[in-house]
């Protein structure tokens, strides 16, 4: 269970990175594929945290998960941003 436990930390916090890179890139379409990504980053972290919770296995403060859950949001986070931004301009 432990190893099980490990590796699911590690999936959401690579998943994270690869969505928050991508959410970043500058290649064109590629913030629209950020977005389902980050939806299943979300998923593996919620899932690592509520095992972690239940369990009570991890006692740090951030724990992987959620590390790749705040990695994995970066996209919806960016997309606030820039609603907020135009609403203030007009």
């Amino acid at each position: 269970m432990e190893k099980r436990f490990k590796i699911l930390g590690n999936v959401s916090i690579a998943i994270g990175i690869i969505t928050a890179l991508l959410c970043i890139s500058p290649i064109t379409g590629a913030p629209i594929f950020s977005l389902p990504i980050g939806f299943v980053g979300m998923i593996c972290s919620c899932i690592y945290i509520f095992i972690d919770t239940q369990k009570e296995i991890n006692t740090k403060k951030f724990t992987p998960g959620i590390i790749g859950l705040l990695l994995s949001s970066s996209p919806v986070l960016l997309i606030l941003t820039v609603i907020i931004i135009n609403y203030f301009k007009h």
